[in-house]
């Protein structure tokens, strides 16, 4: 799948010089819900993305988290145009631009480009992940010393923020909210971070499915919170994506989350 692996690293650079363009200025935005913000550029990128598709791949469906094709294939390209709108929006540089290739919900390719710190991350399942074309590796660190991500909020199913407090508290793990799963999972491909906790569900495949492969080709794992493979072309249960080394430690703590009963007007 070399022509698919070049097309998603070049197209990733497109939507990254319109993130830097719009960078810091005032966007059109509305909510899809209470908390999930979308500004026109997260709207412009998706929209580029199933045109760019059709005319190189046209028999391949597109999943966006903005917007989709209408095609039904075995193969589906899965966007998250900006994955990180809310810091993206409030001027801070936190955000990335995620697209992976799946065949029946499996990754086989994955991309992600932070523009910012022009750091183009890629992989392609069976041939190692690469930074920049420089092939990278997950860290060896174990518990106490390890930098570990959460994204959640209020109307997330699974409690993950309470669950990694704790796993905080028992490890001294240093627990950050990055604002980005795409850009947090990255880090720990390339050994910077150890693992990331993420609570989205519903029509969260697009967050997750190009890291999931970038990860493991970087010698780390990632499964669902309960330590589950998952396919990406339906909702999924959150994510624990690490270096391999704390993996099963992570999961003592994410396997006993039920989901939450949200209370709605």
């Amino acid at each position: 799948m070399q022509k698919e692996l070049e097309f998603a690293k070049k197209l990733a650079l497109e939507p990254g010089q319109l993130m830097v363009k719009h960078f810091g200025k005032k966007h059109n935005t509305r909510f899809k819900h209470e908390l999930e913000i979308v500004t026109g550029i997260d709207e412009e990128i998706n929209r580029n993305v199933i045109s760019a598709v059709s005319k190189e791949f046209p028999d391949y469906s597109v999943i966006g988290e903005e917007e989709s094709n209408s095609k039904k294939s075995e193969l589906v390209w899965i966007c998250d145009p900006i994955d990180g709108t809310w810091p993206y929006s409030k001027g801070l540089p936190a955000a990335s631009f995620s697209l992976a290739l799946v065949r029946r919900g499996v990754p086989l390719i994955g991309v992600a480009y932070n523009p910012f710190l022009n750091k183009l991350y890629t992989a392609q399942k069976g041939r190692g992940a690469y930074l920049n074309d420089k092939r990278i590796h997950v860290s060896h660190t174990e518990l106490k010393h390890s930098t570990i991500n959460i994204e959640w909020w209020p109307e997330a199913e699974y409690d993950v923020e309470t669950a990694m407090h704790g796993f905080s508290l028992d490890t001294y793990a240093y627990v950050l909210h990055l604002g980005s799963i795409v850009t947090a999972s990255c880090l720990v491909a390339s050994g910077q971070y150890e693992a990331c906790v993420y609570a989205g569900t519903t029509g969260k495949s697009v967050d997750i499915a190009a890291v999931k492969v970038i990860v493991e080709e970087a010698g780390g794992k990632a499964t669902d919170l309960f330590g589950n493979n998952q396919l990406f072309v339906k909702d999924i249960n959150g994510a624990v994506i690490s270096n391999g080394s704390i993996h099963k430690k992570i999961l003592a703590y994410t396997s006993k989350l039920k989901k939450r009963s949200l209370l709605t007007d």
